[in-house]
C-alpha cells in the first residue's frame, strides 16, 4: 500500500489517483477539459507504460510499479498522460514523442520530457539458446518465433549464422 496525501491505496488506485492529478493539470494548463484514461497494471515486458489512443486506455507496467512506486507515479504516469492530451489536441498528426509531447511534459508537468525510463526490465519467462561459431545467443520468445518463420539472424562478431540450440525454462 502507497499512501498519498495521508491516505493509504492500493498500487492501482494510486496510479488512478495520480492519472486524474496529470488530467487536472492539463485541464488547467489548457483551460480545456481532457477526456479521461481508463488504466490498468496489464503491460508487460520491456515498456512501463504504453497509451492506447484509440482505446483512451493506458497500460502500467506492474513489475516496473512495485520497484519504485513514487518514482514511476513521478515520471511513467505523466509522460503515458501527455500522450493523451497530445492526441486529444493534435490527433495522430504528430511524432510519439516530438515538440508537441514534450511541451506538455515540460510547461504542464514540469517534467524532463525523457523517453525512456531507468525501472529494471522483467527477465523473460522463456529463453531460447542459439549459437553461432563463436558464442552462444539467448533469444526471447518472440526473436525465436520469427528466427523460426524464417528471418535469418546473423551473429554481430563472426557474420555466421545463428542456429537454435535449446530452449531455457526461467524458473524465477
Amino acid at each position: 500500500m502507497l499512501k498519498i496525501g495521508g491516505e493509504e491505496m492500493s498500487p492501482l488506485d494510486a496510479v488512478s489517483t495520480q492519472v486524474s492529478i496529470c488530467f487536472d493539470k492539463a485541464d488547467t494548463f489548457f483551460k480545456s477539459r481532457f477526456r479521461r484514461s481508463s488504466c490498468d497494471f496489464s503491460q508487460r515486458g520491456r515498456a512501463a507504460g504504453t497509451a492506447h489512443l484509440h482505446k483512451n486506455q493506458i497500460r502500467f507496467n506492474p513489475f516496473m510499479y512495485n520497484q519504485n512506486p513514487q518514482a514511476f507515479l513521478e515520471s511513467v504516469v505523466p509522460h503515458e498522460v501527455a500522450h493523451m492530451v497530445v492526441y486529444q489536441i493534435y490527433g495522430l498528426n504528430v511524432k510519439p514523442h516530438g515538440k508537441e509531447w514534450q511541451a506538455v511534459m515540460r510547461k504542464v508537468f514540469g517534467l524532463s520530457p525523457n523517453r525512456t525510463h531507468t525501472f529494471e526490465v522483467p527477465p523473460p519467462k522463456q529463453a531460447f539458446e542459439y549459437h553461432c561459431a563463436c558464442q552462444t545467443h539467448q533469444f526471447t520468445k518472440r526473436r525465436h518465433s520469427k528466427a523460426q518463420k524464417g528471418t535469418e539472424y546473423i551473429c554481430k562478431l563472426c557474420q555466421s549464422s545463428l542456429k537454435f540450440s535449446i530452449e531455457i525454462l526461467n524458473t524465477k
